[in-house]
């Protein structure tokens, strides 16, 4: 069984995307609500994410808090079905890629209980 991976998308004619393949681009319930360019670099946009998916971030009075809420906790109630499914998103391969904290969080090891 091969591990899940990133697959970039693709508009190149003929291109498929892979079976067992979920797109987590914008728009959509999967994508990223940090824009590069907007909210800062590749890089800065993914940590934002991951500190936004760990609950870590509090936005104040900010417009947009409700929905990166609502982000939060569609990951959260969610992402059990991408477990074992490749991710695909726009971003290059070996850049920073939010597709990746989506990997790690659907296909990490279940604590057992003590």
């Amino acid at each position: 069984m091969t591990l899940p991976q990133r697959i970039q998308l693709s508009r190149a004619k003929g291109w498929r995307m892979p079976e067992n393949t979920v797109t987590v681009a914008r728009p959509g319930p999967w994508g990223n609500p940090f824009i590069v360019g907007k909210h800062g670099d590749a890089a800065y946009c993914v940590d934002l994410y991951t500190a936004l998916l760990a609950g870590l971030m509090r936005v104040g009075a900010d417009p947009d808090v409700k929905a990166l809420e609502q982000t939060r906790q569609f990951v959260a109630d969610n992402a059990g079905a991408l477990r074992g499914k490749n991710l695909a998103c726009w971003c290059k391969p070996g850049a920073p890629c939010h597709a990746d904290v989506l990997l790690k969080l659907a296909n990490r090891k279940a604590n057992p209980c003590p």
